[in-house]
């Protein structure tokens, strides 16, 4: 009996989180505390119910009380990093990545955090770097491609920033404004040809091809283009009718 009243609150908390009642659970937690102040269970969860409530400072306050004991708990630090995120202070936000990262220096969330923080904090080569180091773990990363892309952009590196957002389009089609932006950052480049055919969806590679036949049948990049669809379609209605 004794190992089931030690998992009575775990399990309860875990049902009021799955039914998303963020102020049931910060409630039966400040129960619990009023038992045990230094209970972790319930300052852990509450810490984390109070960030779903937009309660950031009371997120931040239960998990130091966390910290006070072990300055290193990953659980807090990140309840910690994430209320400081909400609260736009990326300078705290940083200081919670490097104690966070002194542990796991691959922490790929955390990574991606410092990233963002130091963007904010004008520190854009420092921001590229680390988001260099999580594709370096990871190179599918889609948040790192993706902010990555957006530091580029705003550095007026719009080549390296076409590159992020091409292979982003080949890892997934989920992001419909990837072509859109990858279109824009042709125009800023004056590259007319490649933003028509980046708003398309054209990935690199194929729009090189399209802009070399074009320029051996003497077509235009968007007579290329169209005539290039036309014979896909006609293709594709043909094997459907064999």
């Amino acid at each position: 009996m004794t190992g089931l009243v030690e998992q009575e609150p775990y399990l309860k908390i875990k049902k009021l989180f799955d039914e998303k009642k963020f102020d049931d659970i910060i409630d039966y937690c400040q129960k619990l505390l009023v038992k045990d102040p230094k209970n972790k269970l319930a300052l852990q969860n509450i810490s984390t119910a109070y960030n779903m409530v937009s309660g950031y400072q009371d997120a931040i306050q239960n998990a130091d009380k966390i910290l006070e004991n072990d300055k290193t708990d990953e659980f807090a630090l990140k309840n910690k990093m994430f209320a400081y995120e909400k609260l736009d202070r990326p300078n705290d936000v940083l200081k919670c990545c490097e104690s966070i990262l002194e542990k796991n220096k691959d922490d790929v969330d955390t990574l991606i955090g410092k990233g963002i923080a130091l963007n904010k904090t004008e520190n854009h080569d420092d921001a590229i770097s680390t988001y260099k180091k999580v594709l370096a773990l990871d190179v599918r990363n889609i948040d790192a491609l993706m902010n990555l892309a957006i530091t580029y952009k705003h550095l007026q590196k719009y080549q390296d920033a076409i590159r992020c957002y091409d292979m982003i389009q080949k890892i997934t089609s989920k992001f419909s404004n990837i072509a859109i932006e990858k279109s824009k950052a042709f125009e800023l480049l004056g590259d007319h040809d490649d933003a028509f055919l980046a708003a398309q969806g054209i990935r690199l590679d194929e729009a090189e091809n399209i802009k070399n036949e074009a320029e051996i049948k003497n077509y235009s990049v968007q007579h290329a283009f169209e005539l290039k669809r036309f014979y896909e379609s006609s293709k594709l209605k043909n094997d459907d009718t064999n």
